[in-house]
Parts: structure tokens; C-alpha cells; sequence
């Protein structure tokens, strides 16, 4: 009887010890994920625009402020141009507005995310006379920096009905 009784207690024992081990343990049960964001495997994956442990952050938060910047024409390095930009980050979670770009444009220029931590700079049409054609921006994560390039196209007026088309391509940096 009591090799019996000790055989029940062992079967119930490690029936117990199997069931609980097999369960399946809920990895996002202690985790919190804000706007939006979903749980998967104890990881927020978070919407567009937002990012961070715990979707809280959004996208262009990174890139907003004063940045002091710095254009070359060529890739010799050589600044041009120095000016102050400030990025308005506004309500569109996806992209921003530089004002002061290339110290002259006096419109605000759009920046969309391309990646984590890189924007694009779609063709904006800036004045009878200037179209920016595209761009690219990289933030590094080690420096603060960001580097990148955009090309326009420079309407020259040759006479009253004759304009000479130029293209250029700038290589930035910014820096806070």
C-alpha cells in the first residue's frame, strides 16, 4: 500500500512538474507599449513614427533644433557655407521642416524619414529659379552628426526668354 500511495504521489509530483514547466510563459505580460505599439515576443514593435523601448518616442524628435551647418559643392571637404538651420518637427510624425537651408531659401524644406536614422529630402520646387531635387541626411549615432548630400538644379536667365540649366550637388554637415 504504501508502494502504491508513493507512486501516485510521484506520478501527481512530476505530472505537476511537467504541466507547469510546458506552459507557455506570456513575455509581454510586464511590458508596456505606447502608442500603439504592439508586444511581440517581450519586444515593442512600434507604428510609424514612433520608436524606442517603449514606442514613446517619435521619429523626428532626433532631429529637431538649432544645428549649425556646413556645405561643400565637392567631396574635397572644403566648407562653402556655413549657416544655422532649425528643424520644426510639427504634428506629421514622419518628417520635418528645415528653416534657413542652404542661408538663402527663406520657405521651410520637408524632410521625410527614409530609416531609424535617416531622412530624405523629396523635390521641392523652391522659386522660379530653384528646384531641389532630391536629398539624403544621416544621423551618426557616435558623433551627433549628421551628413549627407542634396542636388538642385539653378535656372541661370541667359536673356529675357533663355535660361541656362546648372545642377549641383552639396554635401552637409551638421552639427548641435
Amino acid at each position: 500500500m504504501k508502494k502504491r500511495l508513493f507512486a501516485v504521489l510521484m506520478s501527481c509530483i512530476v505530472a505537476i512538474l511537467v504541466a507547469h514547466d510546458a506552459c507557455v510563459k506570456d513575455k509581454c505580460r510586464q511590458v508596456v507599449c505606447n502608442n500603439g505599439g504592439v508586444c511581440v515576443a517581450g519586444v515593442c514593435a512600434c507604428p510609424a513614427g514612433y520608436e524606442g523601448v517603449s514606442c514613446s518616442q517619435m521619429w523626428n524628435e532626433k532631429f529637431a533644433g538649432r544645428w549649425q551647418a556646413a556645405d561643400s559643392v565637392a567631396k574635397d571637404n572644403i566648407t562653402r557655407y556655413k549657416y544655422e538651420i532649425t528643424n520644426n518637427i510639427g504634428n506629421n510624425r514622419d518628417s520635418f521642416y528645415m528653416a534657413g537651408f542652404a542661408d538663402t531659401v527663406s520657405m521651410q524644406i520637408m524632410c521625410t524619414r527614409q530609416a531609424y536614422r535617416s531622412f530624405k529630402i523629396p523635390e521641392q520646387k523652391i522659386d522660379s529659379f530653384l528646384i531641389l531635387k532630391s536629398g539624403i541626411g544621416t544621423l551618426d549615432s557616435v558623433t551627433g552628426q549628421i551628413k549627407g548630400s542634396y542636388a538642385y538644379l539653378r535656372k541661370i536667365p541667359i536673356s529675357n526668354t533663355e535660361t541656362k540649366d546648372t545642377n549641383v550637388t552639396v554635401y552637409f554637415l551638421w552639427r548641435r
